[in-house]
């Protein structure tokens, strides 16, 4: 069985959306990024910063019609963004300082932006 690639669009529409969604979730965070009990390297700003797409991808992902051209550039906007928080004292490993980072919040406050603006897009596919 072979995937297509509307499917494969979808998917990867969906993770880069959850990716997004997970960035803009204090709370979620504060839930995750703290839990000592937890041992998923998912659950870290490292881990949600290397998951997010990069431009390139996000370039890709329109040229094979998985993103709309308005749904790229929101994407794209959002990850330089991303790009430009620099961690407390340098320390990418130090959840707690950097959910206690006001420039942090500012990008939380910006990935909650940009999902509010794609929500309000026309549906794409």
């Amino acid at each position: 069985m072979s995937v297509t690639n509307e499917e494969t669009g979808r998917l990867v529409r969906k993770i880069w959306w959850s990716s997004l969604d997970e960035i803009g979730n204090l709370d979620l965070q504060r839930r995750t990024w703290l839990d000592p009990n937890n041992k998923n390297p998912h659950w870290s700003f490292v881990e949600f910063v290397c998951s997010y797409p990069d431009t390139d991808e996000l370039e890709a992902g329109q040229k094979k019609g998985w993103l709309s051209p308005a749904e790229a550039t929101i994407l794209i906007e959002f990850g330089k963004t991303l790009a430009a928080h620099k961690s407390p004292a340098g320390n990418d490993y130090d959840n707690a300082a950097i959910l206690d980072d006001p420039a942090w919040h500012d990008v939380v406050r910006s990935a909650q932006q940009a999902l509010q603006k794609l929500t309000k897009l026309p549906r794409h596919r």
